[in-house]
């Protein structure tokens, strides 16, 4: 009876660990997302385009006047960064992998509002961030 109750202990244990570990890589992809979104909200450094079949979130900076991108999406059971020249050709193989996740979609809700899908293990997590700078029309 007492080797019963120990092992549905651990079974019960093993599933609570799972079940933490997997809203933790949801959480965490979509705070990464949420922080990169802030920190480059200004007029016409976001947008949302598509490449080589892959969505991707592009970031427009600029480094002692040099123009940059960096782009973040899902490629190869995971979500992925690529930091590169503003006139690179985007390649998804050249990113590094942020972390393992099965799915990551972003839709707009409205001109100023957006919702970022991330899914893990089966299930999906949501995002909706709304963008406060005056963006034009198709940018985020």
């Amino acid at each position: 009876m007492s080797v019963m109750v120990i092992l549905l202990g651990q079974n019960i244990y093993e599933n609570i660990n799972k079940d933490r570990a997997d809203n933790y890589e949801k959480r965490v992809s979509l705070s990464y997302i949420a922080n990169k979104v802030r920190q480059a909200d200004k007029e016409n450094s976001i947008r949302v385009e598509k490449s080589e079949d892959v969505q991707a979130l592009v970031i427009n900076e600029v480094y002692d006047e040099d123009y940059y991108e960096t782009w973040i999406y899902y490629y190869n059971d995971g979500l992925y960064e690529l930091f590169t020249g503003e006139s690179i050709q985007f390649n998804p193989e050249d990113g590094m992998k942020i972390m393992n996740i099965d799915s990551f979609s972003i839709e707009r809700l409205s001109n100023k509002l957006y919702k970022f899908t991330v899914g893990y293990d089966k299930s999906n997590t949501e995002l909706i961030i709304n963008v406060n700078s005056n963006q034009q029309q198709g940018e985020i």
